[in-house]
């Protein structure tokens, strides 16, 4: 399992980040807008219904492994790879990706998802820019196998390559821009590229898909991230999410969900801020101790 951290959860980010849930990795998301990060569960809810109805799911439990994180450095501490999807402006994506250099691991390797705005002067303000690069998932992001990678003069060839390894585990094929034009799928080109999928679940499980098995509602009285049943199943996460260093050890309430530990749960509520699994707001917190 792989750390995410996706930062935007627009249309294209919240896409990225249920794609990454959808393959077995644990994905933080932050975005500055509140509503946003309370919506993304609903429409990954949504993702997950037509990936069953078109025969693509993989496993029906995929949306407990994406966490909506209201503080930026909370989403980027610990990520491995960190992918900005946030509007198409040169500014703003300029101010999130150095302030995210600053504050995420000096081994994380960043990219933005931008269709026409110049990669180097995003990455130009950066802290280490030889670890930032354009990466554009083309749409929908859960079918469709092609990835435009964008390297500048600074992107070391090192990340490159680790980018490649990455994205390539996951089915993924990079490519590089031919021309001017940006590559736009056509409707044609997107249900063949959904049918190949079909075909390699297919040869992979036996069926087309695997059957839903039902998925308690978010707003239940769980606990843990249920287990995986892909290959790329793992066991019960059992570190907080927020801190990643303690165990979880304290339910938040009303939603019960066991996800941080004890200190990262009262910052949390503290601070008025929202379960990272639901998004309910958190009235209380109950500490739980286990043998």
């Amino acid at each position: 399992m792989v750390q995410i951290a996706v930062l935007g959860c627009g249309l294209m980010g919240g896409k990225i980040a249920g794609c990454m849930a959808y393959h077995g990795h644990k994905v933080k998301v932050y975005d500055s807008n509140a509503a946003a990060l309370d919506a993304l569960h609903s429409n990954l809810e949504v993702d997950k219904r037509e990936l069953k109805c078109e025969g693509l799911m993989i496993h029906p439990n995929f949306l407990g492994q994406v966490l909506c994180i209201s503080r930026l450095e909370e989403v980027v501490r610990d990520a491995e790879y960190i992918f900005e999807a946030v509007i198409e402006d040169l500014e703003i994506k300029q101010n999130l990706i150095r302030e995210v250099s600053h504050l995420c691991s000096q081994d994380a390797v960043i990219s933005t998802n931008t269709l026409n705005l110049d990669i180097r002067e995003i990455a130009v303000k950066a802290a280490y820019p030889e670890r930032v690069m354009g990466l554009r998932f083309l749409h929908p992001v859960y079918a469709v196998p092609e990835v435009e990678i964008n390297p500048t003069a600074f992107t070391d060839q090192k990340c490159v390559e680790k980018v490649r390894q990455f994205l390539e585990g996951i089915g993924k094929t990079l490519f590089f821009r031919s021309g001017r034009e940006a590559l736009i799928l056509t409707p044609e080109q997107i249900n063949s590229r959904k049918l190949a999928r079909r075909q390699q679940l297919l040869r992979q499980h036996g069926m087309l898909g695997i059957p839903d098995r039902g998925m308690p509602h978010l707003g239940h009285g769980g606990n843990l991230t249920p287990p995986q049943d892909d290959e790329c199943a793992t066991v019960v996460d059992r570190d907080c999410a927020i801190c990643m260093d303690r165990p979880r050890d304290c339910l938040l309430c009303p939603c019960h969900h066991l996800v941080t530990c004890h200190d990262c749960a009262k910052s949390l509520m503290n601070r008025r801020d929202f379960c990272p699994i639901c998004r309910k707001e958190i009235t209380e917190t109950i500490r739980v101790y286990t043998s």
